[in-house]
């Protein structure tokens, strides 16, 4: 989404070369694009595009490379802006510290996968970019980072989500959403268990989205007809579903920004979810919020919700408001001036050091 985003603005702005393994291609005029091998696993692909950057530095290509989640861990020499969405290496602690010590030993591969390339890429890179300032502070705590070399640049909310607001039904009868990947992290599956208990509770729920939890959580609904867990959604029938809800749960554990919650919030949806940082940061209190990981009570915030439909509509009013001060246009901007800055601070630094050497 990040790169979808900026990059067209950014290639009308500076000579860019793209270099990926994906299918997808950003519509951006590109000087040119160079195309990785897929690899099974992300780690050899980083490799191997880190080695295909640090080509065309040495070549004189490039003057400095753009990053998106750490994938260019093995860059060598080649200043870079590295663009984070969250922090693996903080959700690797979090979940940690929710397990017995005994039972920790199973994080080792994440760390390794995941953590020791974020470590790397974070702490080598010229600038780091977060979206919140709640990642901001796991970032500068967890690789010793100033916080000059942090800059906060919130993802934007695009004007088609802003819209479905004016599209929702009038009279529309209390209906409940969750969207995300079927996870522990995501926090569903326990969410569900306590929704199913509530009989009482005379909505719909709808789940868009797949993963590991999804056979549990089909073992849970069987017989109870309210719940649709209907996988893996495209966006038209996701805007149909924002449009046709207007309680939004997010029991999500850890988050770096939340786009299904800024994309809930623009479509006019009352938030339901779990106090953490970057929702305090996102939603404030144009939501409901509940203590992390308590899932019967943040059903029964939900139950109240339906029970109350003026509730829904102030909630979903004040949410949709919020949402509008996230824009692209402005994310843009600032990642413009970031780079022009970096390029900038590396100019200097090569300079002086070039003297130094010539002094030497």
């Amino acid at each position: 989404m990040l790169a979808a985003e900026v990059l067209p603005y950014l290639a009308q702005r500076h000579e860019i070369t793209y270099v990926t393994a994906g299918d997808e291609i950003p519509k951006a005029d590109f000087a040119r694009v160079i195309r990785g091998k897929r690899w099974r696993y992300i780690n050899v692909a980083g490799f191997e595009l880190s080695e295909r950057v640090n080509r065309l530095y040495r070549e004189g290509s490039i003057d400095m490379a753009l990053v998106w989640a750490s994938i260019g861990f093995g860059l060598r020499g080649v200043p870079f802006i590295n663009f984070e969405g969250t922090s693996v290496y903080a959700e690797i602690g979090l979940f940690a510290s929710m397990t017995p010590v005994h039972k920790r030993i199973k994080y080792l591969t994440g760390l390794a996968h995941f953590a020791l390339p974020e470590m790397l890429c974070n702490r080598r890179a010229a600038r780091v970019v977060a979206p919140s300032q709640a990642l901001k502070n796991d970032i500068m705590r967890l690789h010793n980072l100033t916080d000059n070399t942090v800059a906060v640049v919130p993802h934007g909310v695009e004007a088609k989500h802003l819209a479905l607001f004016d599209k929702k039904p009038p009279g529309l009868p209390p209906a409940i959403l969750f969207v995300g990947r079927l996870h522990f992290r995501k926090g569903i599956a326990a969410l569900l268990k306590e929704f199913v208990k509530r009989r009482d509770i005379d909505a719909e729920f709808f789940i868009a989205g797949d993963g590991p939890d999804r056979l549990e959580m089909e073992q849970q609904v069987t017989g109870d007809p309210r719940v649709k867990i209907l996988g893996n959604v495209a966006r038209t029938e996701l805007e149909s579903l924002l449009t046709n809800t207007n309680v939004f749960v997010f029991p999500t554990y850890y988050e770096g920004f939340g786009l299904a919650l800024t994309e809930a919030m623009a479509s006019g949806h009352a938030c339901v979810c779990y106090d953490i940082p970057i929702v305090r940061e996102v939603l404030s209190d144009t939501g409901v919020l509940v203590p992390p990981g308590k899932a019967a009570a943040l059903i029964e915030q939900v139950a109240r919700l339906v029970r109350n439909p003026e509730r829904i509509a102030a909630y979903s009013a004040l949410a949709h408001n919020a949402a509008a001060r996230f824009s692209w246009d402005d994310a843009r901007e600032t990642i413009d001036l970031i780079i022009r800055d970096a390029a900038a601070t590396v100019e200097t630094q090569s300079l002086k050091d070039r003297q130094l050497k010539s002094v030497a």
